[in-house]
Parts: structure tokens; sequence; C-alpha cells
């Protein structure tokens, strides 16, 4: 018998599995379609079809513009997300647990999240000259606050009773936080994640834009100036395939890893 419920209990998951990727090409199919459908109404300077955007893709590619530009644009994204990580989680959960540090860090945080990103970009650019070390910086304190949030209510909704009886029973700083702090703070991280990388994708492509940085930003900024819809669109539908690919490729194996627990409990 219970070697007949895990058979049936994998069998369901590949059916779900299965199910969900049928529905995401299902989503993907229809989009393609609606958009060929509409390129047959509007000049080609207007709305490119699909073909067109492939011609731009592989002209590119063939180039080697696509590879030079994208990795620089993800270079830009990887270093500046990688230091919003390392830092935030830290400092979110000294924030969190401690009221003093709160206060003394609440107008750094109300500033970050409030000072508008084309602000931040001409302040950059004044103190640092556009570079890679510029767009980096703007995208770290544009997105920073998001990831910060998320960690500091994450641990603010940890059980104190929980905390307190772990030190009841002799358990260290780092016991508590490899025990209960982080397998607490995990949903928090995951969402904080998420919301940061759309919004570092945002801002490093609008420091690229503004800057005349290499990476897509500048590429698309040039393609504006051309008229070349065509590269235009290629650009953009580069980082939202690439954005699909990580999130379905390597943020929901993970996320399902980091999360084995909850689903076990139920």
């Amino acid at each position: 018998m219970p070697r007949a419920s895990t058979a049936r209990g994998r069998a369901s998951k590949i059916r779900t599995r299965t199910f969900r990727g049928t529905r995401i090409l299902l989503s993907a199919v229809s989009f393609v379609g609606l958009w060929w459908l509409g390129s047959w109404h509007y000049p080609s300077y207007i709305l490119p079809g699909p073909p067109l955007v492939w011609k731009s893709f592989t002209d590119a590619f063939a180039r080697g513009a696509w590879t030079e530009n994208m990795g620089a644009t993800l270079l830009h994204l990887f270093i500046a997300v990688a230091i919003i990580f390392a830092a935030g989680l830290p400092i979110g959960i000294v924030i969190g647990r401690s009221v003093i540090t709160e206060d003394l860090t609440r107008v750094w945080l109300v500033f970050l999240q409030t000072v508008p990103t084309v602000v931040l970009i001409a302040m950059a650019l004044i103190f640092i000259g556009a570079s890679t070390t510029a767009v980096v910086t703007v995208t770290i304190a544009s997105g920073l606050t998001y990831f910060l949030l998320n960690v500091i209510q994450g641990t603010r909704s940890i059980d104190r009773e929980l905390v307190d009886m772990a030190k009841a029973y002799g358990a260290n700083e780092r016991v508590i936080m490899r025990t209960i702090l982080l397998p607490s703070v995990v949903p928090y991280i995951l969402a904080g994640s998420r919301i940061t990388l759309g919004v570092a994708w945002q801002v490093t492509l609008f420091a690229e834009y503004l800057m005349g940085s290499s990476g897509v930003g500048f590429q698309v900024s040039s393609s504006v100036k051309l008229l070349d819809t065509s590269s235009v669109f290629m650009w953009g539908l580069s980082v939202v395939v690439l954005t699909l690919l990580f999130e379905y490729g390597a943020f929901r194996p993970l996320e399902a890893y980091l999360t084995r627990h909850t689903r076990r409990a139920q």
C-alpha cells in the first residue's frame, strides 16, 4: 500500500507538471499569434512581425553584437544583485531584530525608496561618470530597499516565544539563526528576490540607456535613434526570454528546494 500510494503521488506530480507545461506553452503560442496578427495591421516601423524581429536577432548574433551587449548587461545585473543579496540579508535581519538599528537606518531607507531613479543616475554620472561602476551603483541603490523591506518584515514575523525557548535551552545565536531565523525568513527572501530582480533588470537597462554604457540599454537607445523598431523589439524580447529561462530553469527549482520543509509539514 505505501508503494502504491507513492507511485500514485509521483504520477499525479508528473501529470500536474505536464498540464502546467502545456498551459505555459499555450500562453506563449497565443502571445506570438496575437503579435503576428497585429503586425498585419501596422507598418513594420511601428509593429514589426516575428520574422523581422527574428532576422534582427540572427543578424546581431552573427555579428557578435547580441552576445557582447547581453553579456555586458548580465554582468551589470549579476554584480548588483549579488551585492544586494549579500548585504541585504544580514542588514535586514539586524534591522528587523533591533529597534535602535531601525531608527538609525529609517531615513536612509526612505531616501533610497523614494528618490527617483533618474536622479540617482544623474548623481552617478556626476560623481562616478558613465561606466560599469555607475550602472551597478544605481542598480544597487534602486533595488536594495525592495529586498531589505521583505527581509525586515520576515524577521519581524518570527515568533519571539520560539526564539526565547531556544535561548532557554542554551542555543547560541548561530544555532538560532540557522534553525529558526533563516527558515522562517525564506519565503520573504524569495518574494523579495523576485521583486528585486525585476527592478534590477529595469534600472540596469535604464541606466545603460541614459549613460551610454555598453549593454542592451545602449543598443535600444541606438536603435530608437535609427528608427530600427525590429531591433528594439528584439532586445526587449531577449530580456523577456532570458528572464523566463531563469525563472523556470533556476529560480523555481531553487524555490522548491528551499521550501520543501513546508510541503512536508502539509
